[in-house]
């Protein structure tokens, strides 16, 4: 499977959740837009993949499939915070692998899906000099969210409404030979809360997205430069019992 597959997935699943009512006549999607991902999906296959990268704390060694180690069994990888946040978003990691990983699952988690004004200050801070246009796509991303949901194209969130996205596991490679670019692909869950409500009955489940970043200045930051997006091909599907998906060097994270 290729990334192309994983866009079409992901603009699929970006609207599955429409039908969560939050006042009369006007509802919202789950979905939302994929934060700081370059596309992503809810299903993966197995593709052609980059080799991994080295992160600062290493995962167990990559065990055959003889072994029966899988994602729920092995190493996890320990999130690590930002040295301080800007415009409601974590910055400040390390120059390491380990540290690109930790910031992609941090904007992941934190970057706003349906407030344009907030999620443009929070791109602003986090995107690099070599990739201002991926702000404003973006943005646009989060505009049609916005319509398609039955809201005004700019705007706050919905009083009484709010998401969390949580990660569940990441894998880490290499977009160049020089270790300051790294491609992390992600498998997380997205839940609404809802006014009135509280818990979401629907939840986005088990989605798979990506994210590129390289080390620019004193921190890492989110690229989308064609000459990077090429490197970029599905991985093997995540699966927490699968030993293949291991191999592949899928890891369960922390995130404190």
């Amino acid at each position: 499977m290729t990334a192309l597959d994983f866009q079409d997935k992901a603009r699929r699943a970006r609207f599955r959740l429409i039908g969560i009512g939050v006042a009369v006549g006007v509802v919202v999607t789950g979905g939302g837009v994929l934060a700081v991902t370059t596309l992503g999906g809810g299903d993966s296959g197995k593709g052609s993949v980059a080799s991994p990268a080295a992160a600062s704390e290493s995962p167990t060694p990559s065990a055959g499939p003889t072994k029966k180690q899988t994602p729920a069994t092995g190493h996890r990888y320990r999130i690590q915070k930002g040295s301080t946040a800007k415009d409601g978003i974590s910055v400040g990691f390390g120059r390491s692998q380990f540290g690109a990983l930790s910031a992609a699952v941090r904007h992941l988690q934190e970057l706003d899906i349906l407030d344009d004004t907030i999620a443009r200050k929070q791109l602003e801070a986090i995107v690099s000099k070599d990739s201002r246009d991926t702000i404003d796509r973006r943005i646009s991303e989060v505009r049609e969210t916005r319509e398609k949901a039955g809201l005004s194209p700019s705007g706050a969130t919905p009083a009484g409404l709010s998401f969390t996205t949580q990660v569940n596991a990441a894998r880490i490679t290499s977009a160049d030979n020089s270790g300051d670019v790294v491609i992390v692909w992600m498998n997380y869950d997205r839940y609404a809360t809802l006014p009135g409500k509280g818990s979401d009955d629907n939840p986005l489940k088990g989605e798979t997205t990506y994210a590129i970043y390289k080390w620019e200045g004193d921190d890492w930051k989110l690229t989308e430069e064609p000459q990077y997006k090429k490197r970029v091909h599905g991985p093997w599907a995540y699966d927490p019992d699968s030993p293949y998906a291991f191999q592949d060097m899928w890891r369960e994270v922390s995130v404190d």
